[in-house]
């Protein structure tokens, strides 16, 4: 039997034996680059190592990957309540030796922003630090100050197009896929920007309307919705949590029909 194309939204390498040993033959493309922002990233370790916050919220295990060169930094983070809006966040925060205060039941940023809020009224934070991207919308600032809770910003770094790898995915799906996965709501949303700027975009979104559309999680998912496309949702938002998924996982699976009905209301 033919293995099953599955095309995914990466920016980092993956394994395709796992893939291959269920039935999928795995096609990455990277969509977006990361380019780091040397001078916010300066200005935040500046602020951490000279005490500035006493907690922090990562949005991404990107951001961990940027800043987890500088040792003192990372000795800084131990001893803060640090929080991670979803497992893959968390991980890396783990794989740090840094201990996660809380981690939202749903992994969006208004699902985070309720816990810190909660976290906040039990023992207040002096200050909380937000790192993202720039790309990220500012909401979860907002709501925070809206309950409350002093946070600031650090937009550590941007994505920007990678025109080379989407013409990599729109060639695979033009060829055929049974499955594409996206890794992110940047790997949507700077897709459609770039195709919609080279008038491809219908054809890109009708194609994908006629395949299986996994995101991984519910802000992957949403970029997807801006452009009508319906996705199942992942809980847990890595390469594993995709082959646990695709084996079948009753708990998986479960999980991933609540969230969709939660994203179609």
């Amino acid at each position: 039997m033919r293995p099953k194309r599955l095309l995914i939204t990466s920016v980092s390498q993956i394994n395709p034996v796992p893939f291959r040993e269920i039935g999928y033959e795995p096609l990455r493309a990277s969509t977006v680059r990361i380019i780091p922002d040397l001078n916010e990233i300066k200005r935040f370790s500046l602020a951490i190592l000279n005490g500035a916050y006493d907690s922090a919220a990562f949005l991404s295990p990107r951001s961990i990957g940027l800043l987890k060169s500088e040792p003192a930094l990372l000795a800084a983070f131990s001893k803060m309540r640090v929080y991670a809006v979803g497992p893959s966040t968390k991980r890396s925060l783990e794989d740090c030796d840094i201990q996660v205060a809380g981690l939202p039941l749903e992994y969006t940023g208004e699902a985070l922003g309720r816990l810190i809020a909660v976290e906040h009224s039990r023992a207040p934070f002096r200050r909380l630090a937000i790192i993202r991207s720039s790309l990220a919308d500012s909401s979860l600032a907002v709501r925070l100050r809206a309950y409350g809770v002093p946070a600031e910003e650090f937009k550590i770094y941007r994505g920007v197009v990678d025109a080379e790898g989407i013409m990599k995915f729109v060639e695979e799906l033009k060829k055929g896929v049974e499955v594409a996965v996206f890794t992110s709501r940047s790997s949507s949303l700077l897709m459609l920007e770039y195709l919609r700027s080279q008038g491809t975009d219908e054809e890109f979104i009708f194609a994908l309307k006629g395949i299986r559309t996994i995101a991984f999680g519910p802000e992957a998912a949403s970029g997807l919705r801006i452009a009508g496309v319906a996705s199942e949702i992942l809980s847990i938002h890595s390469i594993d949590g995709l082959i646990s998924y695709l084996k079948g996982d009753k708990n998986e699976q479960q999980k991933d029909r609540c969230n969709i009905s939660r994203t179609r209301k």
